[in-house]
This record gives C-alpha cells, structure tokens and sequence, in this order.
C-alpha cells in the first residue's frame, strides 16, 4: 500500500513493511521511480485541488445560503414595506379626496362671502350716500324750518297786530252801539242837543258799563262821536 507524508514539506511515498507492516519510505531507483513520483505528485495535487474545490464548494454554498436568508429576508422587508406604502398611499389618496372636497367647500363658502362682501359694500356706500343725501336735507329742512319759524313769528306778530286793531275796533263799535242805544232812550231834547255838538247824558245804570268799555281810550273815542248824527 503506498501514502503520502508532508511532515516535512515534502511528499514521501510509504509502504508498508513485509516483515512488520510498518511504514517505511518507498525507494526506488531509475526511471521508473521518477514516474512513480510524479504520478505522486499528480495525485496529491489532485488531492489537493479537490479538497480545496470542496472547501471552496462548501464555502460557497454557504454564503449563497446566508445570501439567500439574507435576500429573502430583504425581499421580506421589502414587501411589508411596499404594503404598508401601498396602504398609506390609499389613506393619503383617501385623505386627498377629503380635503380636495374641503377645498371645493371652502372655495365655495369663500366665494359666496365675497359675493356677499361686495354686497354690503354696495349697501355701504349706498348708505353713506343716503346720510349724506339725508344730512344734507336736514341742515336744508333745519334752514327751511327756522325760515318757516322766522315767518311764522312775523305772521303771528301781524296777526297780533291785526287782532289788537280788530279788539280795538270791536270796542269802537260797541261802544258806538252802546252809545246809540243810550241816545235812543234819551228826551227828544237831549238828542236835538247832541245833534247840535252838545253833550249832557243824565247818569244812568249803564253808566258805569259805559266807563268800563271806554275806560282807555274814551276820552278820543266821545270827541270821534260827538260830531255823529242820526240819520
């Protein structure tokens, strides 16, 4: 049976004894030794080659294995991830549609205060035009007022006038009445004597009525009826 040893850095071909089976190293001479080592080294380099290819086999194996765990597990990751995008892409379009229907709301409430802003500005200025236009009539209706008033007080002033001369005529005639009255019932005598300018009336009961009548101005009012006649 022959092995490889590389105790020291070196193959060395073994045998096992004959006499008692030890391991000893293989001589041999000439070319047929020369085959033998390297058909030896062919091998161990194949052996060689071999088990590396197997280390790197295995190696390989296993990192393709944790590679794929890994992949797999990203590939897991990824798509909760990608759902849990997905679902928060639905609640946000969910969202927009909400506040896109708040938006058209609110731009329709926005739209009508507007129009209802330039309405009251319109009824604004009408108003303030209107006081101004009332403001305006009144300091003219004050200023036709106090005219009216200024009028009114040199009417009544004439109508006082007027009153106080229609007083004072209104005594004249009854105090001429009265006088006719009392020249009435006097003696023929007597009124031929006032026809003639004289004037000589008895006192009588009515006399003092008389006075009273005439007590202001009776003095010019018996001179203005002396001259009087009956017709």
């Amino acid at each position: 049976t022959l092995c490889a040893c590389y105790a020291d850095n070196y193959v060395h071909r073994l045998v096992a004894s004959k006499t008692d089976g030890k391991m000893v190293q293989y001589e041999c001479e000439g070319d047929t030794c020369q085959a033998e080592k390297i058909d030896a080294l062919q091998l161990e380099y194949s052996y060689l080659l071999t088990s590396q290819l197997e280390s790197q086999r295995i190696y390989w194996e296993n990192k393709i294995v944790h590679l794929e765990k890994e992949t797999a597990e990203e590939i897991n990751n990824m798509k909760a991830k990608f759902k849990e995008t997905l679902e928060r892409c639905d609640n946000l379009e969910q969202r927009l549609g909400e506040i896109t229907k708040e938006k058209q709301s609110m731009d329709k409430k926005c739209i009508q205060l507007n129009s209802r802003v330039v309405k009251l500005s319109q009824e604004l200025k009408e108003e303030q035009e209107m006081n101004h236009c009332l403001r305006a009539n009144q300091m003219q209706l004050q200023s036709q007022l106090a005219e009216e008033e200024r009028k009114g007080k040199e009417s009544g002033d004439r109508k006082d006038v007027a009153i106080t001369e229609l007083q004072e005529q209104l005594r004249d005639v009854m105090f001429y009445l009265e006088t006719q009255q009392q020249i009435e019932h006097l003696p023929p005598e007597a009124r031929s004597e006032i026809q003639e300018g004289q004037i000589n009336i008895p006192a009588g009961p009515s006399d003092g009525a008389l006075g009273s009548a005439g007590a202001g101005p009776s003095s010019s009012r018996g001179r203005r009826g002396r001259g009087r006649k009956r017709k």
